[in-house]
């Protein structure tokens, strides 16, 4: 048990979770405010 706690503590266990959230935030974030990032 140890061992899997050290391994979910592990750099890329946990940024795979963080990065998928993030990328997922940004598509939604897109798909409701569509060009956001033109600020004309």
């Amino acid at each position: 048990m140890q061992n899997l706690k050290t391994y979910l503590s592990t750099a890329p266990v946990l940024a795979i979770p963080w990065f998928s959230f993030l990328a997922g935030l940004l598509i939604e974030i897109n798909r409701f405010f569509p060009d956001a990032l033109t600020l004309s």
